[in-house]
């Protein structure tokens, strides 16, 4: 079996204190203490028309359509066409067009795809000037995201990342952790994550995630996050489920879920609703998420000219003027604070994004360590699990793979 990269630690795991370091160094690291050179704009020989496929609709196609247009207004030897491909053919539409020597200019991607198709060569590296801009208006964790053996192969469009959500009428005071959730939301009860992605952060350290973006873990942090999910799943007010109907139309009264259904959250439940960082797994250990990002990346097909009106073009959309319209008219979130918004809610994601993780663009981590990973959780979520039993065989099989 291909090796996954899963890092068998030996030694001490640094929790509370290294929480604590990484935060810090995160944010000492932040992108506004760096100063951006201005960049050189590229001349062009004549009209560059750029294509982008994307899977947007309503109100993040028009916002992501109003970016291109002030994009293009500022510079008018560029045009930049957007296509909407439905979310489900995206990929397959995309890697069909371009080994037929076709296919956009720009592709809107997850990071799941991306190692694909470097593998396969369908998509370009970015060039030195994008990395700058990238590398200097993000955090350290979410450029980190980037890298994928050695080279930085996409340029971010939005991030999204776990926070909590509590109905004020029943949590008058935000709880610190779990189990002061726990006991505060009472009979009511939470409802926490089902997918096995968003529960990463549970895991105890300061990076799931090493520089290669493989994954880290050792039975001491993996008892920890066992416990506290069996904690969970014993306790009959505790449902997992990436369905916020049971927060909205039910009776729970607190949700952890994405920070951007928090639109819809407060449509339906008006002032009611309040949206706090996530709670510590456990004292002193903070729950830290894994950012999920949507990235830009570039055609191999595209000539030296387009390659250089989309270097300029997806830089434009990480600027904080872009990031600011797109967060405003759309659903998008930012990937820096903007600092001309007065929304607490997007306050508080920003916040919480200070102690988020990098994710990953490694394939073999989305097709064989996460579905294990995945098994794993649910098994460890059993009444009456042996937790340590599962959680050696689980390593042990790792090491093999």
């Amino acid at each position: 079996m291909r090796r996954v990269g899963v890092l068998l630690l030996i030694g001490i795991m640094l929790l509370v204190g290294c929480g604590n370091k990484d935060d810090a160094q995160s944010q000492s690291d932040s992108p506004r203490q760096r100063t951006l050179a201005p960049r050189a704009t590229p001349t062009f020989t004549g009209p560059v028309s750029l294509s982008l496929w994307h899977p947007y609709q309503g109100a993040n196609a028009d916002a992501l359509q109003s970016a291109a247009a002030k994009f293009t207004e500022a510079n008018p030897t560029l045009t930049v066409a957007l296509e909407y491909h439905a979310p489900d053919s995206l990929l397959a539409d995309y890697q069909q067009a371009v080994r037929q020597g076709g296919g956009p200019d720009i592709l809107v991607t997850q990071p799941e795809w991306v190692g694909g198709l470097v593998e396969n060569r369908l998509i370009l590296p970015l060039d030195t000037a994008l990395i700058d801009e990238v590398g200097t208006r993000t955090d350290s964790p979410l450029f980190q995201s980037l890298d994928y053996q050695g080279q930085y192969w996409a340029s971010p469009l939005t991030a999204d990342l776990l926070v909590m959500y509590s109905k004020i009428a029943d949590i008058t005071l935000v709880p610190s952790g779990i189990d002061d959730l726990l006991v505060v939301a009472g009979e009511n009860g939470a409802v926490f994550p089902a997918d096995p992605m968003n529960l990463l952060g549970l895991y105890p350290s300061g990076a799931f995630f090493d520089a290669g973006g493989r994954p880290v873990v050792d039975e001491e942090g993996l008892t920890i996050v066992g416990t506290v999910l069996q904690t969970l799943a014993v306790n009959p007010n505790v449902t997992f489920s990436d369905d916020p109907a049971a927060f909205v139309t039910g009776n729970a009264s607190a949700l952890i879920a994405p920070a951007s259904l928090y639109p819809t959250l407060a449509a339906a439940l008006g002032d009611q609703l309040r949206i706090s960082l996530l709670p510590e797994v456990i004292a002193g250990v903070a729950w830290r998420p894994i950012l999920d990002l949507t990235l830009l990346t570039v055609n191999v097909n595209v000539t030296d000219e387009s390659l250089r009106a989309a270097s300029l073009f997806m830089g434009y959309l990480i600027s904080p003027e872009a990031q600011a319209q797109l967060a405003e008219q759309g659903d998008f979130m930012p990937l820096m604070n903007i600092t001309s918004t007065t929304d607490s809610a997007t306050r508080l994601y920003i916040q919480q994004m200070r102690s988020a993780q990098s994710t990953t663009l490694d394939p073999n981590f989305y097709t064989t360590f996460l579905p294990n990973f995945a098994n794993l959780l649910t098994q460890m979520r059993q009444p009456g699990a042996d937790i340590p039993a599962l959680i050696g065989a689980w390593l042990l099989e790792s090491a093999a793979q």
